[in-house]
């Protein structure tokens, strides 16, 4: 079969292959000039490994990628780095059974009961009977009252804002049942993985058109594409098509999508974010944390990662690389503002952390994205749309279809095969 997929992310890239793979002809469209999606990377001058725009790392237990990264014999490192909680202005270790029991801000009963409520939901397979109760309505009731007013709710309000007591419980069952002590990552980056990938579909026959805007899918007959590749406008028809563009990207280019189905994309809500990464000469953290959950909803950052504390700073240069992230509305004011404005906003929470950041700043860069965390509600499962779509022969498979899952290169890379598989089954 002649097929097309649209974008280059994980999803795209993991169907292509399977597909290349399997003796199809198989075009890859991307607008951007590197594959990756919202794992893309960059790169600078003195360093040796790529960077991610907004961060990632692999649990041990993510088989679908790490399974795919040993096929095509790409290393993987995996190491034990520290995660933490800021609480009150201050950092507690919080990423272990361990460390929970030795938890200073709660009792032992409370710390116990909290270790017994997360050991239900990690051991617990059947996450079908949490689809119909909220997230915040489990915990307040279950996980004790302080360890949800200081742990559990500022991190549901600070992430899904107004969406924060709508979140399904499902979404939270499935961050605690993956989580892992132990993290793993791509050697060079997830670019350099991306890009490995890329040219393991060229070497099968694949093709991939990079800066390509995709101006419209519609069907008549076969699948027509018409996109744009270096100022000329071109239209070609294929088989099947496989769209991994977000929902309201795929409702642009596809204007015969009768109006009940385009409805049915939009009721599927989702937030951006917003990342500043900053290059340091010092490190940010000195207990070597690596990825610190902000537990204060009046704090302007979800999250602070420095990434040199997980991968070795030789990389980069030896300079401390440290993310400060948030997921937001793609309305809100950060998505217009450049990194100097943010920075100033974030200013003296950081100092709160680091009081001499600042002297050892060597220089920041913002990245954002529209589209980065489907919000999954109560009973999320029935509105998942299926890959077929109106359009005969036109698939879709992007993020907002992984659940109970949540979003992750992980996840991209299962749905790349499942979607590839089912392609197939349906020639």
């Amino acid at each position: 079969m002649k097929i097309a997929i649209i974008g280059a992310g994980f999803t795209g890239l993991a169907a292509a292959y399977r597909l290349t793979c399997a003796g199809h002809t198989v075009t890859v469209f991307e607008k951007d000039h590197k594959p990756g999606g919202l794992a893309l990377g960059y790169q600078e001058k003195d360093w040796d490994w790529s960077l991610e725009y907004f961060y990632h790392h692999w649990f041990t237990n993510d088989d679908s990628i790490l399974n795919l990264a040993k096929e095509l014999k790409y290393p993987v490192l995996i190491k034990r780095p520290k995660t933490s909680s800021l609480i009150n202005n201050r950092i507690y270790q919080l990423d272990s059974p361990l460390t929970l029991l030795t938890f200073p801000k709660l009792s032992m009963f409370e710390r116990f009961q909290m270790g017994l409520v997360l050991a239900f939901l990690r051991y617990n397979p059947y996450w079908k009977m949490f689809e119909n109760i909220t997230a915040s309505a489990f915990l307040s009731k279950t996980i004790g009252k302080k360890a949800y007013q200081i742990l559990w709710q500022p991190l549901l309000v600070s992430k899904f804002g107004k969406y924060a007591d709508k979140i399904a419980l499902t979404w939270f069952w499935s961050r605690i049942k993956k989580r892992t002590t132990y993290l793993a990552y791509p050697q060079g980056g997830f670019l350099h993985f991306a890009e490995f990938l890329a040219k393991a579909i060229l070497s099968k026959g694949g093709k991939i058109y990079f800066q390509t805007e995709l101006n419209e899918i519609k069907t008549e007959g076969k699948p027509l594409i018409t996109y744009t590749l270096h100022s000329e406008s071109r239209a070609e028809s294929f088989d099947k098509v496989i769209v991994t563009l977000p929902s309201f990207a795929f409702i642009k280019v596809a204007p015969q999508l009768p109006e009940d189905y385009q409805q049915s994309l939009i009721n599927l809500k989702g937030i951006g974010a917003v990342v500043l990464v900053m290059r340091l000469k010092k490190k940010f953290f000195v207990d070597d944390t690596y990825w610190l959950n902000v537990c204060d909803t009046k704090a302007p950052v979800l999250a602070v990662v420095e990434h040199t504390n997980f991968m070795d700073k030789k990389h980069y240069n030896n300079e401390h690389i440290i993310y400060l992230g948030n997921y937001l509305p793609n309305n809100h004011r950060y998505f217009s503002m450049n990194e100097k404005q943010i920075l100033s906003e974030f200013d003296s929470f950081l100092k709160t952390i680091n009081p001499d950041y600042k002297k050892d700043l060597i220089a920041v860069r913002k990245f954002s994205t529209p589209f980065a965390q489907p919000i999954f509600f109560k009973n999320y499962g029935k509105m998942i749309p299926p890959f077929t779509t109106p359009l005969e022969n036109v698939y879709l498979a992007n993020m907002q279809q992984v659940y109970p899952w949540d979003r992750g290169t992980n996840y991209a890379v299962e749905l790349g095969e499942r979607i590839a598989q089912f392609v197939t089954n349906h020639q």
